[in-house]
């Protein structure tokens, strides 16, 4: 190489190496670091801290081998668990019976969200408009409730309680397959989760680009031909996504298989898992929670794997939005109107009608008239009804779980909108680094949770000292970190999409006038991704302040929310009052969601405002 091409080899990397120093030196590059290293701390080392210790003999194991030495490694509870003379009871059978429910709720939910997707966009059936926020109430409200319904119209009192409303009615016992196990189980999971399948295929059947349908169309190829060779092929991606995020919630359920599989024995994985936590079991617990999300690790990879493929063979969707004639349903078209409405309404608010009457009950399992009260909501102390426990605005502690329950909401959700934003930028403004691909991998990783396995992480890691961490088991603190933690993934997707509609072009004018990279952020990109920011807060305050599965295991009297109390209620048999505090749970949450849709709307009206001014001044 002779001395010219040396000189400019030399330049390159000269050029090269200030380019780097400048990057490292930015503040964008510091956050970056900063929200790895935080990230990697609260979502890689809890996994590795609860296996290792799975790893290591308990006090209470002393009692069980006499080979046992506390905080020696062993392998002594994973042959337990997985091969043991109680493996059966305790692994086993709880890990078949969350794959039948998961995977059959999984698989109904999509079928349902699917049909129900086809007629809301691509038919004309009348009432699509308002029949589709409808049909997405079930999601919003607590899993717990419909639980709660359901034991409410079919409780049978050979498990125990008095008769549900069912028999009241009729005079005959409902079947205890009805009334408890897989079966009820499986409806009650399918009512609250179809929602997901509805809004994601629905949102791919409406940005499908329609080209390929009408061609055919022209071609001669009838309605049923299109969907089945064209239109399936195309939102299989969506398809698999909801079968994936269905999946992976139902398999991590704890309330509802607790409220309608543990009467009669038949349990999950979640529910084997707060059993054994209960009986001092830490290690076994612990191990059912690493079995949980491998399952759900498993299956996302294997869903991105097939989703890829698919999607490179049908790379057709276009976000052009459907503008096809839809299918005309002809003399079907009211009647299959009236039959979605009457599911809508039955899935929406039937669960939330019957529970506001029971709460109304001053005796359980008396559905007339006369016994209908007020106490359970403003009565006040009596020793004769629910131990002396007052009602809800004269209760001291339930008025405390409220206010516990607003707050870990309000915080969470505030926290995790902005720091989705935050990564959503890194991720977009950065698409060929290494570090922000990595990031966002990381953010990710707490989808992979089932709601209840990671909070068996979070009470392994935060129940002790952990150098100069100190033990945040009991505080608040604790709540909002695992809140924010289990609820990223949602707020980054949003923050993703935002931010990926702003174009580059005031950012560089700013930095040409000398804007520093935060306040680029925080006078530009913020204000223009407020549509996301608001989108991230809904997902986060309604999954945060429903949430039960998440905190059950952190929870401690001075912490408890009003989802939890309600749960102690539940499992007291204290009916009317765990009620009353889940209807209170879904007043508040969709309170708050029209209060930060409202928000919302008014800062997007304001920002249209002011960039048509711009506009005229230009």
């Amino acid at each position: 190489m002779n001395e010219p091409e040396l000189t400019r080899q030399g330049m390159f990397n000269g050029q090269r190496l200030n380019q780097i120093r400048e990057r490292v030196k930015s503040p964008q590059f510091a956050v970056t670091i900063l929200l790895l290293a935080v990230l990697s701390y609260l979502v890689l080392i809890p996994i590795f801290g609860m296996v290792d210790r799975t790893l290591m003999w308990e006090e209470s194991d002393i009692r069980f081998s006499q080979e046992a030495e506390e905080g020696e490694y062993t392998l002594y509870h994973w042959k337990k668990v997985l091969f043991g003379r109680s493996a059966r009871k305790i692994f086993i059978r709880p890990l078949i019976n969350s794959i039948v429910t998961g995977s059959i709720s999984a698989v109904i939910a999509l079928l349902l969200g699917g049909i129900l997707s086809w007629l809301l966009v691509r038919t004309n059936m009348p009432g699509r408009k308002w029949l589709r926020p409808v049909l997405t109430i079930p999601y919003i409200i607590p899993s717990f409730a419909i639980a709660l319904a359901w034991t409410t119209l079919f409780r049978s009192p050979r498990a125990g309680g008095e008769a549900g409303l069912f028999e009241s009615m009729i005079g005959i016992s409902p079947p205890e397959w009805l009334s408890y196990g897989p079966v009820p189980m499986i409806i009650t999971m399918v009512i609250h989760y179809f929602p997901f399948s509805l809004l994601l295929v629905s949102g791919a059947l409406a940005t499908i680009d329609t080209q390929m349908e009408e061609s055919a169309e022209m071609q001669g190829a009838s309605r049923w031909l299109i969907l089945r060779k064209i239109t399936f092929p195309l939102v299989t991606p969506a398809f698999l996504s909801a079968f994936v995020l269905t999946f992976g919630k139902t398999i991590g359920t704890f309330a509802l298989p607790f409220l309608l599989g543990s009467p009669v024995g038949y349990h999950t994985l979640p529910t084997m898992l707060f059993s054994s936590l209960s009986l001092g079991m830490e290690a076994s617990a612990y191990i059912l929670a690493f079995v949980l999300i491998l399952i759900t690790a498993l299956v996302v990879y294997v869903s991105s794997r097939i989703s890829s493929k698919k999607a490179k063979r049908f790379e057709t969707i276009g976000g052009k939005g459907f503008k096809g004639n839809p299918t005309n349903l002809g003399k079907w078209a009211w009647p299959i109107s009236g039959l979605v409405t009457a599911f809508a309404f039955i899935a929406a608010f039937f669960p939330i009608g019957l529970l506001s009457y029971q709460s109304l009950m001053l005796i359980d399992g008396r559905f007339d008239l006369a016994n209908l009260t007020s106490h359970y909501w403003i009565g006040q102390s009596v020793s004769e009804i629910a131990f002396g426990e007052p009602g809800v605005f004269h209760n001291p502690m339930i008025l405390g779980a409220t206010w516990n329950s607003i707050k870990l909401a309000g915080v969470s959700s505030v926290i995790c909108a902005f720091i989705g934003l935050v990564i959503g930028y890194i991720i977009v403004r950065n698409r060929q680094s290494w570090l922000s691909t990595l990031l966002d991998q990381v953010s990710f990783i707490p989808f992979l949770f089932p709601s209840i396995a990671m909070g068996a992480m979070y009470l392994s890691m935060f129940a002790t000292r952990n150098g100069p961490i100190p033990a945040l088991y009991g505080t608040f603190t604790l709540l909002v970190i695992i809140s924010v933690v289990k609820r990223l993934p949602y707020s980054v997707k949003t923050g993703t999409s935002a931010v990926t509609q702003i174009g580059v072009e005031l950012e560089e004018a700013a930095e040409i006038q000398g804007a520093t990279w935060l306040q680029r952020l925080w006078r530009i990109v913020a204000p223009l991704a407020t549509s996301g920011v608001v989108a991230g807060l809904m997902v986060s305050f309604v999954g945060i302040m429903r949430e039960l599965s998440l905190i059950i295991l952190l929870i401690t009297p001075e912490t408890r929310v009003l989802m939890t109390l309600g749960f102690r209620y539940a499992e007291e048999d204290q009916v009317q009052l765990g009620n009353t505090l889940v209807l209170l749970v879904t007043f508040i949450t969709i309170t708050g969601e029209l209060i930060i849709w409202r928000f919302g709307k008014g800062r997007l009206a304001k920002l249209s405002e002011k960039q048509m001014n711009l506009n005229t001044e230009q």
